[in-house]
């Protein structure tokens, strides 16, 4: 599901970052997972936020699901130690005009949703941000998965 996994290109900067109603709704942003690896970097913890409520399918939770899993066993989302790995081993992913120079960004895709994991690999904040969308060529077929 993740040999896709591509570092964020500048255009796409905006996607990994919460916005209006208006531009969420027109992004087809579902809604986004926040966590933290907690104090000792090993635990994992993450809140749902959502923002287009009716895009949640259970298709998309199951998906989504798979999603986090398979970014734990690569790593990403395993511990704070691992994630700071990762990214040290993709410099290129850094995302530039972010609050902080050590935010990493990451980008992939599956066939109905898009999927867009900003990383904060320290201590003394949330360490990932995972932006979760329709895919553009499915804004379309908004009504609820069967």
């Amino acid at each position: 599901m993740l040999e896709r996994l591509q570092t964020a290109v500048s255009e796409d900067a905006a996607y990994f970052y919460s916005a209006s109603i208006e531009k969420d709704t027109k992004r087809g942003c579902i809604g986004h997972l926040r966590g933290y690896f907690g104090s000792s970097g090993e635990t994992f913890w993450a809140n749902w936020f959502e923002h287009l409520p009716a895009l949640k399918t259970p298709a998309f939770r199951a998906e989504l699901d798979a999603v986090v899993r398979a970014l734990t066993e690569q790593g990403l989302l395993q511990s704070r130690s691992q994630m700071h790995r990762f990214c040290l081993s993709h410099p290129e992913a850094r995302l530039s005009g972010a609050w902080h120079s050590g935010v990493y960004g990451f980008c992939f895709q599956t066939e109905r949703h898009r999927y867009y994991l900003r990383c904060f690999p320290h201590a003394g904040d949330y360490n990932f941000y995972l932006y979760c969308y329709i895919r553009p060529d499915r804004l379309s077929e908004r009504s609820p998965e069967r």
